[in-house]
């Protein structure tokens, strides 16, 4: 069994400093930015330290880099984290911002020359962060300039979907004009973007020294606002942050302006290029303008965040979005979508609150999260039908579920109890084909978030296949995400599960949470059995001969 994060609110919102966790990529979890995740957790050595100690690998090109990028989270709240500036460089201290949403605020990004182990103080008392290297502070660097800026989502039209976040291209680079704008020309289509919505709506973000978590992402706040060190793994996960997200509405050359990077207010713009001036300028979508309930809990349009029926209403006197509805009994998952635009992502689960296991009752309270690719939907049982009432609020990012008329009472889903491979294993009687709710699926448990099963595969034969967790409707499922720059061998080699490594992991990619992604695939070369095995922990698969 795996236990999904949850929290007291009385952790949660304390004004007290009680838990201090270091996020980034010096973690080998898939949930490495996943504020809500207790293994990230600091020590606590005094009544204002906390301590812990981490090894970082050197440069091993082309796989390792010896870049990393971390912040800190205070009681696990989405809402309190810790982030830098770049006015002190002090060798090895990072003097400390607390905030809200990120802005005017930089993530502690350094480099390594050798892999070596560091230890990381934090100081509550002088809001510092001291990073020791056992290797000598001549081999820790801080990373506090930025000579670079790359262009990196859905406007690389004519790229595959594993390229197009890829900050490792050529040919997407920002040319600087000055100082303050940095400026890149790109051919828009009004049908481009997504393959299936081609409707000329663009999600993109913006890489730094040609790494995503050094980059860009948008605030949601209407003004075409960025904050610094937000990827698709790396976001805040709060609803103000969205992938940079337009639509234009004519084909042409568009200019994309990224202005003042380094300042505490960095921003973007797109335009008709200078060859182009008489095409519309696109509409920046990036704005919290309502609010959608999506899920399992409908009939139709399930997540569809256009249908007008999902539109949660304001409650009156009350920052606060409510939506209510009868739902039928059984397995749920939902999500909040925002604006009536999916490219705004969608909030899923980030930590349950005040849950008593294995207890049910009339109404769930959890905070919302979104970590693309990482999160997980918010699933919930609902014993017999009734009607519930869910209240979204947008300034803590909370979401409570309610039975507002009928005898039910609910029970989230706060734990992985069981894995099963699901895919087009029609040639074998061991495994049921696509069917997650199957026992025949079930893969065995080993240690906790890792499961394997052997299957007998026919040479030849490509197999789609995926992994669900607790026989649940395709509601919490992990396969390989394409987006978030993580694998680029894909030539039928399969990593090492058991080796969650830095290299193995950003070779062959690494398993993802978000929704319900495209099915992995595998090709056996000979007739005979196979172990498939999975690590939801680190995010690791396999599959290999088994004799």
């Amino acid at each position: 069994m795996f236990l999904l994060p949850r929290f007291t609110q009385q952790h949660i919102d304390s004004e007290t400093i009680e838990s201090v966790s270091l996020l980034g990529t010096i973690h080998r979890r898939r949930w490495r930015w996943n504020p809500f995740e207790t293994a990230l957790d600091m020590v606590r050595v005094s009544e204002t330290t906390w301590r812990i100690c981490h090894a970082v690998d050197g440069p091993q090109l082309p796989d390792v880099n010896g870049l990393y990028s971390l912040r800190l989270v205070i009681n696990h709240s989405p809402k309190r984290q810790l982030k830098t500036s770049l006015t002190k460089k002090q060798s090895g201290v990072f003097d400390l911002i607390e905030t809200r949403d990120g802005r005017s605020t930089y993530n502690i990004n350094f480099r390594v020359d050798v892999s070596q182990l560091i230890v990381f103080e934090f100081d509550s008392e002088s809001m510092q962060l001291t990073c020791k290297p056992n290797a000598g502070h001549n081999t820790f660097h801080h990373v506090d300039s930025f000579d670079s800026f790359q262009l990196n989502g859905f406007p690389w039209d004519s790229l595959n979907m594993f390229d197009k976040f890829d900050p490792r291209l050529k040919g997407r680079e920002f040319v600087k004009q000055s100082d303050q704008l940095w400026t890149i020309d790109v051919p828009l289509l009004k049908t481009g973007g997504i393959d299936f919505r081609a409707d000329g709506i663009y999600q993109f973000l913006i890489s730094a020294n040609h790494d995503e978590d050094y980059g860009f992402s948008a605030l949601n706040d209407g003004k075409s606002s960025l904050v610094q060190g937000t990827g698709f793994g790396s976001s805040h996960g709060s609803s103000m942050h969205s992938g940079c997200t337009i639509q234009v509405f004519e084909d042409g050359e568009y200019r994309f302006n990224l202005h003042d990077p380094t300042s505490n207010s960095p921003h973007f713009s797109v335009i008709p290029s200078p060859d182009n001036p008489s095409l519309k300028t696109p509409d920046v979508l990036n704005d919290r303008i309502s609010f959608q309930l999506l899920g399992s809990i409908f009939e139709a349009n399930q997540f569809d965040p256009t249908d007008p029926e999902r539109l949660m209403k304001p409650i009156a006197n009350s920052d606060k979005f409510s939506l209510k509805t009868s739902v039928k009994s059984g397995f749920h998952v939902v999500n909040i979508g925002i604006s009536s635009e999916l490219f705004l992502d969608t909030m899923g689960l980030g930590c349950w609150l005040d849950i008593n296991d294995g207890l049910p009752s009339s109404s769930l309270e959890c905070v919302t999260w979104h970590g693309k690719p990482h999160e997980l939907n918010i699933c919930f049982k609902l014993d017999v039908n009734s009607d519930l009432e869910f209240v979204f609020d947008p300034e803590t990012d909370r979401l409570s579920i309610r039975v507002v008329a009928g005898p039910g009472q609910l029970l989230p889903v706060s734990s992985l109890d069981s894995m099963s491979l699901v895919g087009s294993f029609d040639d074998t009687e061991t495994l049921e084909a696509w069917n997650p709710e199957s026992a025949l699926n079930l893969m065995n448990p080993l240690q906790p978030g890792c499961f394997d099963r052997v299957v007998p595969l026919t040479a030849g034969k490509t197999y789609n296949y995926k992994y669900v967790a607790n026989r649940s409707p395709w509601a919490l499922v992990y396969a390989d995400y394409e987006l978030d720059c993580y694998g680029f061998d894909f030539s039928g080699s399969n990593p090492d599960a058991a080796d969650p490594s830095r290299r193995s992991l950003k070779r062959f990619g690494q398993l993802t949470s978000h929704g319900n992604p495209p099915a992995l695939e595998f090709t056996p070369t000979h007739t005979g059995n196979y172990r498939f095995f999975v690590d939801a922990v680190h995010g690791g698969y396999s599959v290999r001969p088994y004799s």
